[in-house]
C-alpha cells in the first residue's frame, strides 16, 4: 500500500528514523521544523538534513499535514500538546498521528481524544532505544485507536512497533506507551547516572579497573531478572546495614572530591525500606518470588 508520511520536526531523531526508511524504499517521505520559519544556522542544518536523507523540505506544518497519511511527531516534549493543537486544523479524517515525544501519558490520552473528534488516529509511540544509534528500526511501543494499523504499515519498511495490547490493540489508551517508556527510563537513565559516578569515584581512588572486573564478574553471572528478584528481595532484610554502607562510601567520596549524588538517593531509599520493620516481620528471610515483594509493598503502602 502506497502512503505518504511526514515529519513534524526534524532533529536528530527524526533524521535518523527518516534517512533509514527513505533507505528501505519508503518514497514519499517530508519534514517540516520551526526553525525553517527564519534564516540561521539551524535552519541550514534541517536543510542539509533533508538533503542527505532525500527528503522533501515543506515550509508549512499545513502544507505538510494536508499532503500526508502518516504524521510523526518528533518535537521536544515540552511542545508536543502545542504542536498537536496547531495540528488539528488541517487534521483529516483517517490519518495518523504518531506522536514519538516522551510527552506525560495524560498529555498523550488528551491529544488522542480531540484527534478522535475530527476523525484521526492519535498513536502513541514510545521509543526504547537511541534514534542516532538504531535508526528507524528502533523498538517502539505502540498504543491508541490507530496503532495496528501503524504497525502494519511501517513493518514492511523494518520498523520495529511492538503493540501494547496485540490481542485488542485498538482498545489500548494512548499513553499507556509512554507509562512503561517512563518507567524504564528510571531504570534505564539511572544506571547510567549510577555508573557515571562509580566510575568517577573509582578513578579519583585509584581502582577504577579492579572495580569495572569485579562490578562485571557479578553483573555477567547471572540474568538480569534473577539478579533484580535478588536484590529486591534482599533490599527487606538488609537495607539498614546496607544504607549505613553507602553513608561510609558517601564519606569517602566526599574526601576525594566526588559530590554523591546518586549515592545519596540509594542511602535514602535504603533508609525507607529499613524502615518498614520487615527484616524482623520476615524473621530475617528474603522472600522468593516477585509477587510476594509486590504484596508486601503494597501492605506496607511503599513509596
Amino acid at each position: 500500500m502506497k502512503f505518504s508520511l511526514g515529519f513534524i520536526g526534524f532533529g536528530e531523531a527524526a533524521y535518523n528514523m527518516g534517512k533509514g526508511l527513505r533507505n528501505e524504499g519508503l518514497e514519499d517521505i517530508k519534514a517540516y521544523d520551526v526553525v525553517m520559519d527564519k534564516e540561521g544556522p539551524m535552519r541550514d542544518t534541517v536543510l542539509n538534513r533533508c538533503r542527505d536523507a532525500d527528503i522533501k523540505a515543506v515550509f508549512s506544518a499545513k502544507e505538510l499535514v494536508e499532503n500526508s497519511d502518516i504524521i510523526v511527531i518528533a518535537v521536544p516534549a515540552k511542545f508536543t500538546s502545542s504542536t498537536a493543537d496547531g495540528l488539528k486544523p488541517y487534521a483529516k479524517p483517517g490519518q495518523l498521528f504518531a506522536d514519538v515525544t516522551t510527552a506525560l501519558p495524560p498529555v498523550k490520552e488528551a491529544q488522542a481524544t480531540e484527534f478522535a473528534k475530527l476523525g484521526a488516529e492519535y498513536i502513541d509511540s514510545a521509543m526504547l532505544g537511541s534514534l542516532m544509534a538504531l535508526g528507524h528500526k528502533v523498538p517502539i511501543l505502540a498504543s491508541g485507536k490507530g496503532c495496528k494499523k501503524w504497525h502494519d504499515l511501517m513493518t514492511p519498511y523494518n520498523m520495529k512497533i511492538t503493540l501494547v495490547n496485540p490481542d485488542d490493540p485498538d482498545n489500548t489508551k494512548a499513553g499507556e506507551a509512554s507509562k512503561i517508556k517512563l518507567v524504564r527510563s528510571v531504570f534505564m537513565k539511572g544506571i547510567e547516572g549510577l555508573i557515571v559516578e562509580t566510575l568517577l569515584f573509582a578513578r579519583k581512588c585509584g581502582v577504577e579497573d579492579y572495580i569495572l572486573s569485579s562490578i562485571s564478574n557479578s553483573m555477567n553471572r547471572d540474568k538480569f531478572e534473577d539478579i533484580a528478584l535478588r536484590m529486591a528481595g534482599a533490599d527487606l532484610i538488609h537495607s539498614e546495614r546496607r544504607s549505613f554502607e553507602v553513608g561510609e562510601s558517601m564519606e569517602l567520596m566526599k574526601e576525594v572530591g566526588v559530590e554523591p549524588l546518586m549515592a545519596m538517593g540509594t542511602k535514602e531509599r535504603l533508609a525507607r525500606t529499613a524502615a518498614l520493620g520487615l527484616n524482623q516481620e520476615l524473621h530475617g528471610i528474603v522472600p522468593k518470588e516477585f509477587e510476594k515483594i509486590y504484596a508486601l509493598w503494597d501492605e506496607k503502602k511503599y513509596s
